[in-house]
């Protein structure tokens, strides 16, 4: 019935009922979810609870998975931001030089709140593109950047490459369009109780995918010392830090991010 039903009804018909669903939920749980003890950085309101998010399939937890497993508090009930926008942001603000220096900006898949900030920064020529989000500038595939060398100060890149054929030559790409003392911010889920990367081109379905990866859309699990590798082999220099232990408990709490998660900062020599 239910591929009937996908056959006959227009996919835009069928998430109506999606939409409809969270437009009934959205003002009852943002009231009852209004209280002191976190804060979102983005809209500025303080809540009891932010909304759960991740998942909790068995290879998420056997594997350490920072990045996908399930966080209790983790999107903002008004304006959706997540914890690892959350923290990409902060150290965005804190460790860059983007809120004050006049700087060319590739953001791939962009995170709505970090591109509503970015868009009107007056010292930014900002770029949004992805493969297939109607919003952004430029549509075009990460391993075929249609943009000449040494083009941009800056690209952010968050939780795509899991989801790339040919992560290396992606990689690749964004090392080739960024200047010389450029810099790209560049995150993964990762998997910390693993040495090598994961990844099995026999592994096709949604239901593989999801027992091997898990993500039905991700087509590899990502280890810290490989992904470090394959970044540096593709020219850059790694600099992959864990900033919320340099945010302190008490921000990390107010701000409901994920303690293990790393930053994974690359610079173009």
């Amino acid at each position: 019935m239910k591929t009937w039903a996908k056959q006959l009804i227009p996919e835009r018909y069928r998430l109506l009922r999606y939409e409809l669903s969270e437009w009934l939920r959205y003002y009852p749980e943002l009231i009852f979810s209004i209280g002191s003890r976190l804060e979102c950085l983005f809209c500025g309101w303080h809540f009891r609870r932010f909304r759960p998010a991740g998942f909790d399939y068995p290879v998420l937890t056997e594997k350490q998975v920072v990045g996908g497993s399930y966080h209790l508090d983790d999107v903002c009930p008004r304006c959706f931001s997540n914890s690892r926008e959350r923290l990409a942001f902060l150290y965005l603000q804190a460790k860059t030089g983007l809120f004050t220096e006049p700087l060319t900006v590739l953001h791939i898949a962009p995170e709505p709140n970090i591109a509503r900030v970015l868009s009107t920064r007056p010292n930014l020529t900002y770029i949004t593109a992805d493969l297939s989000v109607p919003e952004v500038m430029t549509h075009c595939d990460i391993m075929n950047l249609p943009f000449a060398d040494d083009v941009f100060d800056a690209v952010i890149c968050n939780h795509v490459l899991e989801h790339v054929s040919d992560d290396r030559l992606a990689m690749k790409e964004l090392y080739r369009v960024v200047k010389p003392r450029g810099w790209a911010l560049l995150q993964v889920p990762i998997a910390l109780a693993i040495a090598e990367s994961v990844e099995d081109a026999s592994v096709m379905t949604d239901t593989d995918r999801i027992r091997v990866y898990g993500q039905n859309d991700h087509v590899r699990l990502y280890a810290r010392p490989d992904y470090v590798d394959r970044l540096t082999r593709s020219g850059f220099s790694v600099n992959a830090s864990n900033y919320p232990a340099e945010l302190g408990k008490s921000t990390v709490m107010r701000n409901a991010l994920v303690p293990e998660e790393d930053i994974f900062f690359c610079a173009k020599p």
